[in-house]
């Protein structure tokens, strides 16, 4: 276990950067402010990869015949299970390998991937392609992330991650504009629809940008900000990452908690864990195809002579991910007995990413139908975009900072300030969401978009720094991972899809998209029951850590 004080940690930190040739990179100054403006594009670039879909979903629609539930599964699903799920294993590269390199790799992948989602002609090539957009853009979040919190310190850790949050609603609102602005004027041109051509030109840009990363950005010295002796490097980190992935995955998530020593126990209650899901996912599908009418619950596709539904790929996607979730947790209790003690089998950290997720199933819902809604109900065309991106970038960078800058101060005066401060929040949203979503009138809509997203859009800076206010830099990039799984596999894996489905069943968007504001009363409850354990759990971190072995 390595332990150190303040003072001697920074004399180490200081001491290691210099013979390395970059101590300039944590120290003050402006080279800092330039890695956290590269960061702030990384994250815009991974948000319009991510959400141009939310613009295009009218027309893709229209032209190839989806359902509300199907584009949830784009929306949401698809991209979801492997971002949450994936972002566990490739965080082992952000905490014990080059985040520069795994953030220049990561973009790389996804830009491509995006690009070739123009290419598309059917539900399985773009749902493979989104496939592969969440693989790429998991490697995002950790790897930033810890890099920025080994160039700021501790006490402007909200702010600094508040201002990176914020490429979340630049790159939502410029997918917006971009997406509204081509499918408006695009007149066919290399034979490309207008839907196809907008993933193309959102979709290059980012090779440009990872060979910026590759080029421009240096690594920082681990825990120099916080006092602590960097970690050493993992030895073989690919290595480490294909064991990660393989603990999570059957069957070889059952050989690896032999080789890591697990009782019979621990091997048959996977074994159970992977059945029961199996079969939880076979039940709901029955369960909710028949609330469908046969039109809707029309097959994907046949394979071994099963009929498969969208209904069987959201259910078994999210029993694979719970399943994963599950293995992971019992494969790390062994491997990394201080990770499991600091993140898993802490109350309030687990409490926290509850609540993410619950706070993301509203927020993805709403925000991914917002403009399927607005076509439907309002009457509104492409060229909405510019509005609709124009008002997501100033109400979602101005909450983003000044919600940061707020929780900062109200952290400094109550150690639960900051969950305090979100149940206002989402008590603010909640009511702004239900005038949105039933208004008849267009300028209330708008009005209202504005506000829903500025009381809430500090949800994720405020998730992020205490994450990492509850874990030690070598852990960084496992708590962010951590609760990037919880907020995308509950909250983006359940959200969209949920509000097609009803929407389906119902004939009717607007109660799909409310009813999943049902969830708010158990965030409410799970952010207060954070706030309550919070301080304790803060105070005793390296004390938890010392009683379970290993390296802080």
């Amino acid at each position: 276990m390595t332990t150190l004080s303040a003072d001697a940690g920074a004399t180490r930190a200081k001491g290691n950067a210099d013979q390395s040739g970059h101590g300039d990179a944590t120290a003050v100054g402006l080279y800092r402010w330039y890695v956290l403006t590269v960061m702030m594009l990384i994250y815009a670039f991974n948000f319009i990869d991510r959400q141009i879909l939310t613009i295009l979903a009218p027309y893709l629609k229209a032209d190839l015949g989806f359902t509300d539930a199907q584009l949830g599964l784009l929306f949401g699903t698809t991209f979801a299970l492997f971002y949450g799920v994936l972002g566990i294993p490739l965080a082992k590269l952000a905490d014990g390998w080059s985040r520069v390199k795994t953030l220049a790799i990561g973009l790389s992948f996804w830009s491509l991937m995006t690009t070739l989602s123009g290419m598309g002609t059917n539900f399985a090539h773009l749902g493979l392609a989104r496939v592969g957009v969440g693989v790429g853009e998991a490697s995002a979040s950790p790897a930033a992330v810890s890099l920025l919190g080994d160039y700021f310190p501790k006490r402007m850790r909200a702010t600094i991650l508040a201002l990176f949050s914020s490429g979340i609603y630049v790159g939502a609102g410029v997918s917006l504009m971009i997406g509204g602005v081509i499918v408006a004027n695009w007149d066919g041109a290399f034979g490309l629809k207008g839907w196809q051509a907008a993933f193309v030109i959102v979709g290059l840009p980012g090779l440009l940008l990872a060979a910026l990363v590759a080029l421009t950005i240096r690594e920082p010295v681990r825990g120099g900000m916080d006092g602590e002796v960097p970690p050493p490097p993992i030895a073989r980190p690919f290595k480490a990452v294909a064991v990660e992935v393989a603990s999570m995955f059957p069957p070889w998530s059952i050989s690896s908690l032999r080789r890591a020593g697990a009782s019979r126990t621990t091997v048959l209650t996977n074994v159970f864990l992977l059945l029961g899901a199996l079969i939880g996912a076979i039940v709901i599908t029955l369960l909710t195809d028949q609330l469908l009418s046969p039109s809707r619950r029309a097959p994907l596709f046949t394979l071994f002579g099963v009929t498969v539904t969208t209904n069987l790929v959201q259910w078994l996607a999210l029993a694979l991910a719970f399943y994963a979730s599950a293995s992971w947790v019992q494969g790390i209790r062994l491997r990394d007995p201080v990770a499991h003690r600091l993140i898993v089998a802490t109350p309030a950290f687990m409490s926290m990413c509850a609540a993410c997720g619950l706070l993301g199933v509203y927020m993805f819902a709403t925000n991914g139908f917002v403009f399927v809604y607005a076509t439907r109900y309002l009457g509104f065309g492409p060229d909405m975009g510019l509005t609709l991106g124009g008002i997501s970038i100033v109400a979602g960078v101005g909450g983003m900072a000044v919600g940061g800058v707020i929780a900062d101060f109200i952290k400094r005066r109550h150690p639960g300030g900051r969950m305090y401060m979100l149940m206002v929040m989402t008590t603010l949203f909640t009511a702004s969401t239900l005038v949105q979503f039933t208004t008849e009138n267009s300028q209330i809509f708008l009005l209202t978009y504005f506000t829903s997203l500025l009381v809430l859009t500090g949800w994720t800076p405020i998730m992020v720094a205490t994450s990492q206010d509850l874990s030690t830099s070598r852990l960084r990039g496992t708590a962010m991972a951590v609760t990037a799984l919880m907020t995308n596999v509950i909250g983006l894996g359940v959200g969209p899809y949920v509000v097609g489905f009803v929407s389906d069943a119902t004939g009717d968007l607007r109660t799909g998209i409310l009813s999943v504001l049902l969830t708010v009363p158990a965030t409410l409850g799970l952010l207060f029951y954070t706030a309550r354990h919070l301080p304790e759990a803060e105070r005793t971190i390296l004390i938890r850590a010392g009683t379970a072995g290993g390296d802080v």
